[in-house]
């Protein structure tokens, strides 16, 4: 096996580059994750070359702009595809920090946990970028409620860094046999994977009654179907925009009336369900909160507002609107799609809001708002976090495994509504209690029962301790060779 894996390398090199595009991105498969790193640390421990680690970097940049493809913007745009390469770096990141250890002759062991480490590092600082948490390995892991209960206590990225581990260990194994030593390393393993998932079930409370529940009226009506139907329009006088905000006001009122009439404490409307032109944004917002005194409705709507003076942005506004026809507040998108949103669209101030309506705490972001650490981490004392999104084709699946992360690290249960997407909801330990495609789907309202208790977590507690370890470790990794080297001659 040795004298064909030296002849051939770049077998390894294939199958790995393959198997992770089965691993990231909108093809996440969760056995590929476990896997994809095998045959990719094999070929670097036979071929320790500079070469070897560039040939890797333009794989991982051609599988991300293959897995990524249409993520951001549907056909070619180079925007699109740099933004693609970027992600291939950051899959290709944690090899290189692998390579960096051998090349500098690392002890194995130290080397081969830098790379699960290295991995939680990447994951961590890909953050800011769009993406962030749906291109986390742990996304594909959805399935193993146990297992990812580990996020509750590391974030998200230790649940990356558990799966990533795999493969050192295996391939720790083939370069050392089946000695003493390594099969215990197998073993300790295993238990620690079995014991995690394990606690992590055992965690897991029974689901909440009906008596412990808030009742959420969940709508898709948006003006995106009122302005493709004249035959609504044409009951309104008026611009097209004036008709159309006439006509979004009546949904907004028939809405919160079958709401009321359902037993509903709150409405909540999609991403970019309305808009308006920025002089008629005041009058727009009292007519929903006169709609919620009548209708005695909490209701939290997004409304787009667009700008009276060419050549400025417009606004991405979520508006939180109590029973009482109180605006609680004016939430203003901070994480926007890049090349979608970021050319024409205003930045928010990145302050997560959280209210409390009756004794529970509500906290809400607007679509890829979510997929920062750190917005969500703000709200974490909230028990349910709210996401109006507006999705595509391309995110149907991938975000909605995404926000299970969120639910689980900060112990909120989560409700994602989006045009063109999954309606979930996940309880506080992130199990799936919910979900409907509402894809092509314009008009419409359903009702989900939503856990009004969160719970605490460790990670709520202590935030990001466990990613900056591994920093710390990955550095010490790097640098252990020339450390143990200089001791040896001394």
């Amino acid at each position: 096996m040795k004298k064909i894996e030296e002849k051939f390398p770049y077998l390894w090199l294939l199958l790995g580059l393959v198997l992770a595009l089965f691993s990231y991105g909108i093809f996440n498969t969760g056995i590929c994750a476990w896997l994809f790193a095998i045959p990719l640390i094999r070929y670097i421990n036979i071929r320790p070359k500079w070469s070897s680690i560039l040939w890797m970097l333009l794989g991982t940049v051609i599988v991300a702009n293959i897995t990524f493809w249409g993520l951001v913007k549907d056909g070619f745009d180079i925007m699109n595809q740099v933004f693609c390469t970027f992600n291939g770096i950051r899959i290709w990141f944690p090899f290189f920090v692998y390579f960096l250890c051998r090349k500098f002759r690392a002890k194995k062991i130290i080397a081969y946990l830098a790379f699960p480490a290295a991995v939680a590092v990447s994951e961590f600082f890909i953050d800011n970028p769009f993406v962030s948490v749906m291109t986390s390995l742990s996304v594909s892991q959805f399935w193993n409620i146990g297992l990812m209960q580990l996020a509750s206590v590391t974030g998200v990225v230790g649940v990356s860094f558990v799966v990533t581990l795999c493969a050192s260990v295996i391939n720790y194994i083939w370069e050392e046999g089946l000695n003493r030593k390594a099969v215990i390393i197998a073993v300790s393993y295993g238990i620690v994977v079995v014991i995690i998932t394990g606690i992590g079930m055992s965690s897991i409370q029974k689901i909440t009654t009906g008596d412990q529940t808030v009742r959420v009226a969940v709508s898709v009506d948006n003006s995106n179907y009122l302005a493709e139907n004249k035959e609504i329009l044409d009951e309104y006088e008026g611009t097209e925009v004036e008709k159309i905000v006439k006509a979004s006001i009546d949904a907004i009122d028939e809405n919160a009336k079958d709401a009321t009439y359902n037993g509903s404490d709150i409405l909540v409307f999609p991403e970019i369900a309305f808009g308006c032109t920025e002089d008629m944004t005041d009058g727009f917002i009292s007519e929903v909160q006169r709609i919620a005194k009548e209708h005695n409705m909490n209701i939290l709507f997004p409304l787009i507002i667009l700008p009276n003076e060419e050549g400025a942005k417009k606004v991405n506004t979520l508006n939180f609107i109590d029973r009482n026809g109180k605006l609680l507040n004016t939430y203003v998108k901070n994480h926007l799609v890049p090349i979608v949103e970021e050319p024409d669209t205003e930045r928010g101030d990145g302050k997560t809001p959280i209210v409390e309506i009756d004794g529970v705490k509500y906290t809400y972001l607007i679509c890829a708002d979510y997929t920062s650490n750190k917005y969500a981490y703000n709200g974490r004392e909230a028990d349910i976090f709210l996401n109006p999104s507006y999705d595509w084709q391309a995110f149907q699946y991938f975000t909605s495994y995404g926000v299970q992360a969120r639910a689980i690290e900060c112990g909120f249960s989560v409700l994602r509504n989006p045009v063109n997407g999954n309606i979930i909801l996940y309880d506080c330990h992130g199990r799936p209690i919910h979900m409907a495609n509402a894809m092509n789907v314009h008009m419409g309202i359903m009702y989900l029962d939503i856990p009004k208790e969160g719970r605490q977590t460790f990670y709520g507690m202590t935030g990001n301790w466990f990613p900056w370890i591994c920093v710390l470790y990955s550095v010490f990794a790097v640098c252990s060779g020339f450390i143990f080297r200089k001791k040896k001659q001394l």
